[in-house]
C-alpha cells in the first residue's frame, strides 16, 4: 500500500480532491447565521424545506468555490461537547481586524489579535454557537 502511494505521488497523483470537515450543531439555523459572518452561504440542505437537518456551506465568493473552504452541518439530537471531540477549525481571513470587529458588531466577543512566532501576522480565537473552537488567521504570501 506504501509503495502505491509514494508511486503515486511521484507520478503527481492526487488520490484526495477536497476536505470539507462535517461538525454536530444542535441547531444548523442558529449556526448558519454564525458561519455566515465568516462569508459561508448554503449550497446544499435537508430537508429542502422547514426546519435543517443538514447542510453544506461553501464560500460564494471565492475565487472558485469547489476549492474554497466548505464546512457540512449536522444537527445533533444530543449534547455537544466540542472540547471531548477535540475540534478545532483554522481558517485564513483577508482583513484580520476588519473580520474582528465584524464579530464584535455582531454581539459576539473574539479573543484578541496575538501574534505568536509562527503567525506575524496575527490569529485569533473565537467560539461559534455549540462552543467549536475557530482561529482565524491572517492571510499572506505563506499562507492559504
Amino acid at each position: 500500500m506504501a509503495e502505491h502511494n509514494e508511486e503515486e505521488i511521484r507520478r503527481g497523483v492526487m488520490p484526495i480532491t477536497g476536505l470539507v470537515p462535517m461538525i454536530s450543531v444542535q441547531d444548523v439555523e442558529r449556526s448558519l447565521e454564525f458561519y455566515s459572518l465568516l462569508g459561508f452561504a448554503v449550497g446544499n440542505r435537508v430537508p429542502r424545506q422547514g426546519r435543517m437537518n443538514w447542510a453544506w456551506l461553501y464560500a460564494p465568493n471565492a475565487p472558485d468555490w469547489r476549492r474554497g473552504p466548505n464546512l457540512m452541518l449536522s444537527r445533533s439530537e444530543h449534547e455537544i461537547d466540542p472540547a471531548a471531540k477535540g475540534v478545532l477549525l483554522y481558517l485564513y481571513a483577508t482583513d484580520l481586524a476588519g473580520l474582528r470587529a465584524e464579530f464584535m458588531s455582531a454581539g459576539i466577543n473574539p479573543g484578541p489579535i496575538k501574534y505568536p512566532d509562527y503567525l506575524p501576522k496575527g490569529e485569533f480565537a473565537v467560539q461559534d454557537p455549540d462552543g467549536y473552537r475557530i482561529m482565524v488567521a491572517q492571510t499572506d504570501s505563506e499562507t492559504p
